[in-house]
């Protein structure tokens, strides 16, 4: 059963959870999403997100939101 909430998942640049304070990047999810779905796909979207080479794309894609 899906989260009516926002659920958000913040990491370091190595990948650690970390608080909204100390967070490289982070994914927010609204609607109605599982939270080990969305805790998966957030994982997923670190990954190709610390993969990316370009700084300034990196920053512009830190903080991702999904609507679902």
């Amino acid at each position: 059963m899906g989260s009516l909430r926002p659920l958000r998942f913040a990491f370091t640049c190595d990948g650690r959870p970390a608080g909204s304070d100390c967070a490289e990047m982070s994914v927010t999810y609204h609607g109605a999403i599982s939270r080990k779905s969305a805790e998966a796909d957030a994982r997923r979207r670190f990954e190709e997100w610390s993969r990316l080479g370009n700084p300034i794309t990196r920053r512009r894609s830190a903080d991702q939101v999904v609507l679902g």
